[in-house]
């Protein structure tokens, strides 16, 4: 376990080293208080910094089981693509909705326990993936006038309504596929995770700001997997 946990700590890390790179131009207006618009870091150090992450996250992960190594791989690849291609177009919540799914298959395939119901993870994840990222880049449209991904060009209010809905979708699947599992209690806890973020999403907003939708979204989405990958791993 430890190489994966490592594994994942570097690609997260590179990938998120990258998409500051790419966006440092940006961040110069909208968050001059980041470490390359302020000069604290400069745009090589952070590319060596990233690459090396990248590198010893396939280099820590080279001992798991070889299909291991390459869903490891996707995901990196998948956060780096929306880093250089996909945050700025209309594709912008792909890389996250294949991306999200493979943490669970990733840790199953690892450990050499897959069961067939984590193929219900790939359309679910992808799902709660397309919510997280509406609900993170919701917030942010106004100052990114310049970025044209999918929640820029559903607005704000709209982006993250859409999140939610997607929320409850997910949800709503999880659901009815652990009652036919026989996973009453797992089914219950899923329902009482997206009925209870339903009822905050609104007022954590009002009370917390834009940021506090993501935070809130983020939380449940981890009920709704913990929960369903434990039916899973029975």
């Amino acid at each position: 376990m430890v190489p994966l946990g490592s594994g994942m700590l570097c690609y997260q890390f590179a990938i998120g080293v990258a998409n500051d790179v790419i966006d440092a131009a940006d961040d110069a207006g909208a968050k001059p208080w980041k470490a390359l618009p302020r000069g604290v870091v400069s745009r090589k150090a952070a590319l060596v910094l990233a690459a090396a992450l990248a590198g010893s996250g396939l280099l820590g992960t080279s001992g798991l089981p070889f299909g291991a190594w390459l869903i490891g791989m996707a995901g990196l690849a998948s956060g780096l693509a929306y880093d250089v291609q996909f945050k700025r177009s209309a594709l912008s919540w792909l890389p996250m909705a294949v991306a999200l799914p493979l943490v669970p298959v990733w840790v199953f395939v690892s450990l050499e326990r897959w069961d067939p119901m984590l193929w219900w993870a790939f359309p679910l994840g992808a799902v709660l993936g397309l919510a997280l990222h509406l609900a993170n880049q919701a917030p942010d449209v106004p100052r990114e006038t310049a970025i044209r991904g999918l929640a820029h060009r559903l607005g704000t209010e709209r982006a993250a309504n859409l999140s939610l809905a997607l929320i409850g979708l997910a949800a709503a699947v999880a659901v009815v596929v652990l009652l036919v599992a026989g996973a009453g209690t797992q089914a219950i806890l899923v329902a009482g995770a997206a009925m209870l973020a339903g009822t905050m999403a609104k007022r954590a907003v009002r009370v917390f700001g834009g940021d506090a939708l993501f935070g809130l979204l983020a939380a449940t989405s981890a009920v709704i997997a913990v929960t369903f990958v434990s039916a899973a791993a029975r």
